[in-house]
């Protein structure tokens, strides 16, 4: 795991990272080929070549990236869960999880709580919670783990948070096989 506090320096990009259009707009899940075969089409996906180009040599070694972004607010939180290709798991009842993934902190406001909690054994049912990494959200924070290990958001008791979130795939998730975007 790799945690890195004021990841983008420049302000103009941090903000247009921020910026409610981009919120707005984004789908829930995008699929990208890589800047080796398409160019980027939005901030998120220059931001994904800004992190990657940085601390993987991924080109020829994944298919692309997977990207979307979430909200959450008080009152909010997300349990446990791997992250999968969510077509095939739906459809074929298969678990095909990405090489790895990050989590971006674009906005934290007034939070209490949120935090990622990665467990430490891929076993969901076997949690301990003495053995939970907890990596508070803080603004302009990047999170590089392993989205194959259970992981959650914990409860948010007030504020909100933005977060950016992208796996890398060595293969071409079957979510995407008719179109970049999902649903």
């Amino acid at each position: 795991m790799l945690v890195i506090d004021n990841y983008i320096k420049d302000n103009t990009f941090l903000n247009g990272l921020r910026n409610d259009e981009f919120w707005n707009t984004m789908a829930n899940a995008n699929w990208w080929d890589g800047w080796w075969n398409k160019k980027s089409k939005n901030i998120c996906e220059q931001f994904i070549e800004i992190v990657w180009k940085q601390f993987t040599n991924v080109e020829n070694k994944v298919a692309g990236f997977e990207y979307w972004s979430n909200v959450h607010q008080a009152g909010g939180g997300l349990n446990w869960h791997v992250d999968k290709d969510e077509k095939l798991s739906k459809e074929k009842k298969e678990v095909v999880t990405p090489t790895l993934g990050l989590v971006f902190y674009s906005m934290c406001e007034d939070l209490d709580g949120g935090y990622l909690e990665i467990a430490n054994s891929r076993n969901r049912d076997n949690i301990d919670p003495n053995k939970i990494e907890r990596i508070k959200p803080i603004e302009n924070r990047l999170i590089m783990f392993d989205p194959s290990f259970p992981h959650r958001v914990n409860s948010i008791s007030n504020g909100k948070r933005r977060a950016i979130i992208v796996n890398a795939w060595t293969k071409k998730p079957y979510t995407f096989a008719n179109s970049d975007r999902y649903p």
